[in-house]
C-alpha cells in the first residue's frame, strides 16, 4: 500500500512538472475596431481567409472614444486609431507603434448641417455636435477659421458619433462633424456638407497602432496582420464588386453605398507606407507636427511629444512578399 501511494505520488508529480513545462498557448492579437469604411478590409482579410483566427482578432467597437479607453486599460493590443488619438496616447506613457498606415480621408469627415445653414457663416449662433475627438475638433476649427469665426461663435454640443444621426433628426442640432458611414446616412436625412477633410490633404489619417511590448513578443502576428491586410487590399482592387459585397453589410450599406464612401478614401500601398513610416523623411511627420501645434493651443495634449518615435517600418520591411 505504501508503495502503491509512493508510485501514485511520483507520478502526480510527474504530471505537475510536464505541465509546468508545456508551452502555454499564445493569446491571439486583440485588434480594436470601430465603424469605419477605411478599416473594412481588416474585416475583408477575415472573411477571405487571410487571417488565422488563433493569431488575430477583430474587436469591434461603436465608437473611437471607446477603443481608445480599452487600448489604454490593456483589454485589447492594438488599434486602428486617427493621428491625434495616437499623439493622446504617446503623451499617456502607452508606447503605441504605428505600423501601417490604413487610410487618408478625402472626404469621408465632414461639417454637414441643415439645408437653412447655407454657408459656413450662418453656423454663428447655432448647436453643432461633436463627438469629444481632437480630429473633429481640428476638422471644425479649420472650418470656422476659413469662415472668419471663432469656436465661441457657437454652441457645442460633444455627442458620441453612433448618436449624430439622432441628435440631427431630433433638432437637437443645427449642424454636426461626422463621418462615414454616418455622413451618408444624415446626408438622406437632407443634411449637406459645408466642409470636409478633402479641403485638409493629407490631415487627416488612420493609423493601425500596437503597442511596443506587443510588438516586441509577437512581431510575426503583427506581420501576419500586414500581410493579410495588403491582401485584402489587392481583392478589393482586383474584385471590387466581390469586395464591396463582402464588406457592406457590416457597415449596413449597400455595396454601391460603400463603393461611393471608398471613393472619399485613399488607402496607401506597401511602398507609400514604406515612405511614410520611415522617418526623418517621412511627409506624415509634418501632419502629426501641424496637428500636435493645434492639440497644444487647444489644451488637447499637456506637453509636446515626439511623433518620429510613433512610427515603427520594421514590421513592414519584415513582411516579405504577398502570398
Amino acid at each position: 500500500m505504501r508503495s502503491l501511494v509512493s508510485v501514485s505520488g511520483l507520478l502526480l508529480s510527474l504530471l505537475v512538472l510536464v505541465s509546468a513545462c508545456a508551452p502555454v498557448a499564445e493569446q491571439p492579437l486583440r485588434v480594436g475596431t470601430f465603424l469605419w469604411p477605411g478599416s473594412e478590409p481588416l474585416f475583408l482579410a477575415r472573411d477571405l481567409g487571410y487571417l488565422d483566427d488563433g493569431s488575430i482578432r477583430l474587436v469591434e467597437y461603436s465608437s473611437l472614444a471607446e477603443v481608445n479607453r480599452d487600448f489604454r486599460n490593456g483589454r485589447i493590443d492594438a488599434v486602428n486609431v486617427t493621428l491625434d488619438m495616437a499623439l493622446q496616447l504617446q503623451q499617456q506613457g502607452f508606447e503605441p507603434r504605428a505600423v501601417l498606415v490604413l487610410d487618408y480621408s478625402d472626404g469621408a469627415d465632414a461639417l454637414l448641417a441643415r439645408p437653412e445653414v447655407r454657408r459656413l457663416e450662418d453656423l454663428r449662433g447655432k448647436r453643432v455636435a461633436v463627438e469629444d475627438l481632437s480630429v473633429s475638433t481640428y476638422l471644425l476649427g479649420q472650418a470656422l477659421a476659413k469662415a472668419g469665426l471663432q469656436p465661441s461663435d457657437i454652441e457645442i454640443l460633444r455627442i458620441p458619433v453612433d448618436q449624430h444621426e439622432h441628435a440631427y433628426t431630433s433638432g437637437q442640432v443645427d449642424a454636426v462633424v461626422t463621418f462615414e458611414p454616418f455622413r451618408s446616412r444624415l446626408m438622406t436625412r437632407g443634411a449637406h456638407p459645408l466642409f470636409d477633410s478633402s479641403h485638409l490633404p493629407g490631415e487627416i489619417v488612420d493609423l493601425l497602432v500596437v503597442r511596443e511590448d506587443v510588438l516586441e513578443k509577437s512581431p510575426e502576428r503583427v506581420r501576419h496582420m500586414l500581410q493579410g491586410w495588403f491582401r485584402a487590399l489587392r481583392h478589393l482592387d482586383e474584385h471590387p464588386e466581390d469586395a464591396v459585397a463582402r464588406m457592406s453589410p457590416r457597415l449596413d450599406t449597400s455595396p454601391a453605398e460603400l463603393a461611393a464612401m471608398l471613393e472619399l478614401l485613399r488607402h496607401p500601398t506597401r511602398e507609400e507606407n514604406h515612405a511614410l513610416l520611415q522617418h526623418p523623411s517621412s511627409p506624415l511627420l509634418g501632419s502629426a507636427h501641424r496637428l500636435q501645434l493645434f492639440m497644444l493651443e487647444q489644451e488637447l495634449l499637456r506637453e509636446p511629444v515626439r511623433p518620429e518615435q510613433l512610427l515603427d517600418v520594421r514590421p513592414l520591411e519584415a513582411l516579405g512578399e504577398l502570398r
